[in-house]
């Protein structure tokens, strides 16, 4: 059962006990004499009958008992009998409570009609809507309350509803609506917005309302044109100048975004939410510059916390170990940024070979996207400083402390016993993980990998058909399970069309691109494989790759382009495994390599 807010509890009771009395006289706010000694007194006369007094005792009983189902109807009954705003608020702030959207609904019209000049009305009927993503009928009441309270920020949230952002449709907590339902609900709430009646001295925000809304629906030149008219109507604005610079940046006119937040600075340089998004575009086009920003952020306000983070970034990227290590301390405090802090404060340690304070800082990373890094480099000195039985017990405590995290956290002790040479016990554990997280995507994966390492190619095409089973347009699991089969198997066919189907959906993906090259190959095609090959190595000058081109231009009679291939190859990684292999194969030697290779001859 759900438990409300003990407040939330005290405010309805107290809004009941209003229901209940009429009082006929009031103390004189002025006075401030001792009160009387309390006399004993009749009630005030209440104008219910006697069951609407009964349904709201019942209710009242239900919602100090927690049984806020029992309590709603009750409410919800009377609120409809009675018109009583404030029973109509007490129904409504439970049928919130309640998430049920119907009686919120019904509750926030009945309310409104009630109390048409009340704001709490318009405002819970706001944010019912909202609850709801439904920005066309929210929209009214944020206008309302921007129309006659100046609540720009109710005006502007509705430019936050509409399918797929954080106030999508929701069925059942998942996003239902397509790409396609997501664009024309945009379309509407832009034409909602322009229709409006507002005063002419608020119509100028509708300009900006749709600007934002332009951008979401990535129409970014209607986007750019709607702030720049709504910045002639008022040119300081800091949200159209902030909106126009995003929208520039994301045009990739950096350079323009840059000039606007400057010129904006020169005539308003205490706005510090200009400064701060000049200084982060500036990390793109100047960092010395945007150091200088950041530091008079910090000057003006030490305690911003968020910017003490960048300005350690920036230090950290100018080789200031001293300066960023004490703003990482200082920014370590900040719950919000304590994970990142105590990363960036881990791997200066790290690198300094100061291994027990990066340890002790590396641990304190028990949340947000360094988690995992942090854990896999605590168990890999665990593992050099101890062993790796003692690694491999960290890791089962953080699976029990972090079980939403114990899916990444069965990967990394897999690398850990792969790297181990142990890649029996690294099948093992990623089996343990199947079997508590069953057909998770990651972990099939991952053990289709190891058991093709280990040649078993039967667990490999099982795990990686698993996926495809799972999304046919999986290209990765595609072109893994076609590149498993040439090795193993002389499926060249099959695997053929399982590369091909990836390339299609994946064609700038250098693997998919190489595999492809290498059935062809294995087909009898080496033109053609020759052409992909190519084209895989120019994107990435991977070794695995250099041994499948080398090998290619060879056979067609290259020695001397299959030579420097080969070589770039073990200039990445020395005495490279397939690369030597295939040399030795092809009873190729080293030291016959011409190094004076033209671009041309590649």
């Amino acid at each position: 059962m759900k438990k409300l807010n003990p407040s939330v509890v005290v405010s309805c009771l107290m809004l009941l006990a209003a229901c209940a009395t009429t009082p006929e006289t009031t103390q004189n706010p002025a006075s401030n004499s001792a009160p009387e000694p309390e006399q004993p007194k009749e009630l005030a006369a209440t104008p219910f009958p006697i069951n609407t007094l009964y349904d709201l005792l019942v209710g009242d009983i239900a919602l100090t008992r927690g049984q806020f189902d029992v309590a709603l109807p009750k409410y919800v009954a009377q609120a409809r009998q009675t018109r009583d705003p404030k029973i109509i608020e007490v129904a409504s702030r439970v049928a919130s409570h309640m998430r049920d959207h119907q009686a919120s609904i019904e509750m926030a019209l009945l309310w409104v009609a009630v109390e048409p000049d009340n704001p709490q009305s318009h405002n819970f009927a706001l944010q019912t809507y909202v609850l709801q993503g439904d920005g066309l009928n929210a929209l009214p009441y944020a206008a309302w309350l921007y129309q006659h309270y100046d609540d720009l920020e109710a005006f502007l949230v509705v430019t936050s509803i509409y399918a797929g952002h954080n106030f999508g449709n929701m069925d059942n907590g998942k996003v239902t609506n397509s790409d396609e339902q997501r664009s024309a609900q945009i379309g509407e709430l832009i034409a909602a917005y322009q229709n409006l009646d507002l005063p002419l001295e608020k119509q100028a925000t509708t300009l900006l309302a749709s600007a934002i809304l332009h951008r979401d629906n990535a129409q970014l030149a209607n986007a750019e044109r709607l702030a720049k008219e709504f910045l002639l109507a008022a040119p300081d604005n800091q949200r159209g100048l902030l909106l126009l610079a995003q929208v520039l940046h994301q045009l990739d006119r950096i350079d323009e975004a840059v000039l606007l937040i400057a010129d904006s600075l020169r005539r308003k340089p205490e706005a510090r939410k200009l400064r701060l998004q000049y200084a982060r575009l500036l990390t793109i086009t100047d960092r010395d510059l945007a150091l200088s920003q950041f530091q008079i952020l910090h000057n003006q306000n030490p305690s911003d916390q968020e910017v003490n983070f960048l300005l350690a970034l920036l230090h950290l990227n100018h080789g200031d170990i001293a300066q960023a290590t004490a703003l990482f301390e200082l920014t370590a405090s900040q719950p919000s940024l304590s994970a990142d802090s105590h990363y960036h404060l881990a791997s200066i340690a790290d690198r300094q070979g100061d291994i027990t304070t990066a340890m002790g800082h590396y641990r304190q990373v028990r949340f947000g996207r360094n988690y995992l890094a942090a854990a896999s480099r605590v168990t890999v000195l665990l593992s050099q400083r101890n062993n790796v039985a003692t690694a491999r017990q960290y890791l089962r405590r953080l699976r029990k402390e972090q079980p939403e995290q114990s899916v990444g956290l069965f990967q990394i002790e897999s690398n850990l016993l792969i790297s181990s040479n142990q890649p029996d016990q690294a099948l093992s554990i990623l089996t343990d993980g199947l079997s508590a997280f069953p057909n998770d995507v990651q972990l099939l994966y991952a053990r289709s990998m190891v058991a093709e390492r280990q040649d078993n190619f039967a667990l490999a095409e099982r795990d990686l058909r698993a996926l495809i089973a799972q999304d046919n347009n999986n290209a990765i699991a595609l072109n893994a399970l076609g590149y498993t089969m040439i090795l193993h198997t002389d499926r060249l066919e099959e695997a053929h069309q399982l590369i091909k189907k990836a390339y299609l959906l994946n064609p700038g993906d250098p693997a998919t691109i190489d595999s492809m090259g290498w059935v062809l190959f294995r087909m009898g095609e080496p033109e053609q494989a020759l052409t992909y090959l190519k084209k895989a190595m120019s994107i990435m000058p991977d070794p695995e790759i250099a041994a499948h081109l080398g090998e290619v231009q060879w056979s067609l009679g290259d020695s001397d382009s299959a030579m420097h291939t080969w070589n770039q190859g073990l200039q990445q990684v020395e005495d490279h495994k397939t690369i030597v292999t295939t040399m030795r194969r092809l009873g190729a030697e080293l030291e016959t390599i011409t190094p004076e290779i033209s671009e041309s001859q590649l």
